[in-house]
């Protein structure tokens, strides 16, 4: 994918995390709502990071905020997963 490709990706990616901020995340050490927070490259790959939202109704946030930290990475193929499930739900 070219440069001008990858800039026009992440635009498209940026306006639908925008559109939808809020995502609920099953991670390792438990299940937490996070918010859209920007969308950069590490390594060559487009990553879409999220930051832990406090929030009584998901009790594993503390565990998670320990344990993982409050950021949360999506690759594109996670995200566009995360969007299908959401989807048929």
């Amino acid at each position: 994918m070219n440069a001008n490709n990858r800039v026009r990706s992440s635009d498209y990616l940026y306006e639908v995390c925008k559109e939808y901020p809020v995502m609920v995340i099953n991670t390792e050490c438990g299940t937490g709502k996070y918010h859209f927070n920007c969308i950069g490259y590490k390594s060559n790959q487009l990553l879409i990071e999220y930051s832990l939202i406090t929030d009584e109704h998901y009790k594993d946030t503390t565990q998670i905020s320990s344990s993982i930290g409050d950021k949360y990475y999506l690759t594109v193929a996670q995200l566009l997963i995360a969007y299908k499930n959401l989807a048929a739900a």
